[in-house]
């Protein structure tokens, strides 16, 4: 009798799982004593069984992006779809390879170009502040020019009317005097010319210096796009045991691609909104404030 309970017992048990996967795919993915351990429960449980070092994160860390990865869900949906459970038979691994490595370099490169045109901008701007003072200092000399040709013409007239008119009342003291001024006056001007042209020359040379910062620049982006050709590869990978993330830029980064194999592992395949959490190529998303998507919430529908 007690083998025939048994027999019951265990078809019944075949029953309810079959059932439950069929309406919670992930819980295949549950081990055999996590489903007898915990009948009702629908969720998936995990557990991150590796990290390498190299990501300069520890295991706590990712633990704690992983549960941010699944509050996305949560908060997407209303529901929960995922426990984290030490003994879990589903793991998350991240493997440090050479997309992770190029992915450093090539952020590592990024910075240092957006550095160096930040300096091209800065010095840019500088320059087109001189070039403006420059000019303005042109403008003044030029009508300083003009005041004092015309100061010289008048005094040359009124010189040779005195000449004309012996009787005149202007004395030779006078002219003496105006000679003097306008001499003083015609060799400050020049000296305000010679510094005038030596700011240009110093703003030439400037401008040199800035079209050779220019000239690196443009070396170094046309070297930066033929060491980092666009190429399309695995962020991370749900094999069915595993989750394997193998490249990220940030934190955020992290989350979200950890997100979108947790919904892998929920029986979800890929849309074509580039904007969704289940696009194949996180691009397009907010990934520092991201929401699921209708379209998201429509393959959970669909499964």
């Amino acid at each position: 009798m007690t083998r025939v309970f048994l027999m019951l017992g265990l078809a019944f048990f075949l029953l309810w799982s079959g059932y439950q996967t069929r309406q919670h795919p992930q819980l295949k993915f549950n081990s055999l004593t996590d489903r007898i351990t915990h009948p009702l429960d629908t969720r998936l449980r995990y557990r991150i069984a590796e990290v390498d070092p190299r990501f300069k994160l520890s295991v706590e860390q990712v633990k704690a992006i992983s549960q941010q990865a699944t509050q996305v869900w949560k908060d997407g949906t209303g529901k929960d779809y995922f426990v984290y459970d030490p003994n879990a038979q589903l793991t998350i691994h991240l493997i440090y390879d050479e997309r992770q490595y190029e992915s450093e370099q090539r952020r590592e490169h990024l910075s240092r170009l957006e550095t160096n045109q930040q300096q091209w901008l800065n010095k840019k701007k500088q320059l087109d502040q001189i070039e403006q003072e420059v000019l303005q200092n042109k403008q003044i000399l030029d009508q300083k020019q003009l005041q004092l040709d015309q100061q010289i013409q008048y005094y040359n007239q009124e010189r040779q009317l005195a000449q004309r008119s012996p009787s005149s009342s202007v004395n030779a003291e006078y002219f003496q005097q105006r000679q003097q001024h306008l001499q003083q006056n015609v060799e400050q001007l020049q000296q305000e010319i010679g510094q005038y042209n030596q700011k240009i020359s110093q703003l030439n040379q400037q401008i040199d210096e800035l079209n050779a910062l220019d000239q690196q620049l443009n070396a170094s982006v046309k070297q930066y796009k033929q060491r980092f050709q666009p190429h399309l590869f695995h962020k991370g990978l749900f094999n069915g045991k595993q989750i394997l993330i193998y490249e990220f830029e940030s934190e955020d980064d992290l989350r979200l691609t950890l997100a979108h194999e947790l919904g892998h592992a929920l029986g979800l395949q890929h849309t074509d909104d580039p904007h969704a959490l289940m696009h194949p190529v996180m691009k397009d998303q907010d990934i520092a404030h991201f929401r699921l998507t209708q379209a998201d919430r429509d393959l959970l529908l669909a499964r």
